[in-house]
């Protein structure tokens, strides 16, 4: 009965969008072991357009529960642009969230304003649990300088605005279009995971919390950002930060900041490899010293990891071996960042701000694929996929081999897809999963 009201539901919409100006996408995917059914997802989304501005409806179920709900709009009245999403738990019928951006460019500058109306940050129990924060900004070039300010009222005192207007150079929409996005399987609201909408207090008082102005400007040959961040308390901390200084043929400093707060000064830098073409090979190389201890030395460059790959006539072979997963980030950093191989055969971290790639099990430290793509009916694509994971560690199977996925995907037209996967292990078949999509 569910995939028959799910495929009614497919229906009657697809024929709704014959009657006006509604278009949309409708996802499904069902994954099987030998229990059954085990995971399944399908993810709707609607949008109406008119008069320049396009209403959404998304709603995300999973197996046996309605998960997710979240409306939008988008759009443009006169000179301003501007983004609203409310955001609903459709189990308990809770309203979770409401969150409204609105940019106007004037003489050259962006000045911008982002309000949420969402529970209180975690661990900071309150009644009433709810409360509204806001922030406004402006972004403005002049010649060579880049002047980019955000003052913040009942929103989390901390990092969270520096990490706000340092993404913004990434550009508003970009920062604005996060209120709701969906990775490697998980989708991501306001919330602890959203450094942009983190109301402070539950109230209605818009009283004033911080502030961060980032200035960036030529100096020398180098670009450098300079930043401040204060609140209530008074001056906060004061950034000087610079990145891509070549140094020698083969060594580049990456990235180079000096932070000073009103007790002590930090040193924080990065090195960078950097290597010409080397044919299909791709090494992760990381220098190695004291890391956060003075005196800083390089010591040594360890291989971390390694991935081959050679394409031909639509054929694409990649290999790749992980030496240490968890090698440290940038030189003089105190903290690791792992790493592993994705089902595509790349490399990734496990951050929804680092990569839309997905590690697919860290256990694994070897990998084998190869992949096809074509063309397929009616102006669609195809794509075979065969990849093997091994794990050095576990030494009990042929060549340490541990699990191979494939996949085949085909497209009917450009707005039909239907991809079929499975996994195998060496007590035989582990999932099988097939996944659908449309759009209109």
């Amino acid at each position: 009965m569910k995939w028959l009201s799910y495929s009614l539901l497919i229906l009657g919409v697809g024929t709704a969008a014959c009657a006006g100006p509604l278009s949309g996408s409708a996802d499904i995917c069902a994954q099987f072991d030998d229990t059954g059914l085990t995971l399944f997802g399908t993810v709707i989304d609607l949008d109406y357009s008119i008069s320049g501005i396009e209403f959404g409806v998304t709603a995300i179920f999973d197996l046996g529960t309605f998960d997710n709900l979240f409306f939008t709009a988008l759009g443009s009245i006169g000179a301003f642009d501007f983004r609203s999403m409310i955001d609903f738990e459709p189990q308990t019928s809770a309203f979770m969230a409401w969150t409204n951006a609105a940019k106007v460019s004037i003489g050259g500058a962006d000045l911008f304003a982002i309000v949420a109306l969402r529970n209180v940050w975690p661990g900071t129990p309150q009644t009433p649990s709810y409360g509204i924060g806001a922030h406004v900004g402006l972004d403005a070039t002049i010649g060579d300088v880049r002047v980019t300010a955000v003052s913040s009222f009942n929103m989390i005192a901390g990092n969270s605005v520096a990490h706000f207007v340092h993404d913004l150079d990434y550009g508003y929409d970009y920062v604005v279009s996060h209120d709701a996005y969906q990775w490697c399987g998980e989708w991501y609201k306001p919330g602890p995971n959203n450094p942009y909408y983190l109301v402070r207090d539950g109230n209605c008082d818009l009283c004033w919390s911080q502030a961060s102005i980032y200035i960036t400007f030529p100096f020398a040959c180098l670009e450098v950002t300079a930043g401040t961040f204060f609140d209530c308390r008074g001056f906060g901390f004061l950034d000087l930060m610079t990145d891509e200084i070549e140094l020698l043929p083969w060594l580049a400093l990456e990235y180079f900041s000096v932070s000073f707060d009103v007790a002590s000064k930090y040193l924080n830098w990065g090195w960078d490899i950097v290597l010409g073409d080397l044919l299909c090979a791709t090494p992760y190389f990381s220098l190695e010293g004291d890391h956060g201890i003075a005196p800083w030395t390089i010591e040594g460059i360890t291989l971390n990891a390694l991935l081959l790959e050679y394409s031909y006539n639509g054929v694409t072979v990649k290999a790749g071996e992980i030496f240490d997963n968890t090698w440290y980030e940038g030189y003089l950093s105190i903290t690791t960042v792992p790493w592993g191989f994705t089902l595509s055969g790349d490399l990734s971290q496990d951050h929804p701000f680092f990569d839309d790639d997905c590690v697919y099990d860290f256990d694994y430290d070897e990998f084998f694929g190869i992949w096809i793509d074509g063309d397929s009916c009616c102006g669609g694509a195809f794509n075979i996929g065969l990849i093997s994971f091994f794990d050095t560690s576990d030494t009990g199977n042929l060549f340490d081999w541990q699990e191979t996925v494939a996949t085949m995907g085909f497209g009917v037209g450009t707005n039909v897809s239907i991809t079929l996967q499975t996994s195998l292990m060496i007590d035989g078949l582990n999932w099988f999963k097939i996944c659908g999509g449309f759009s209109f």
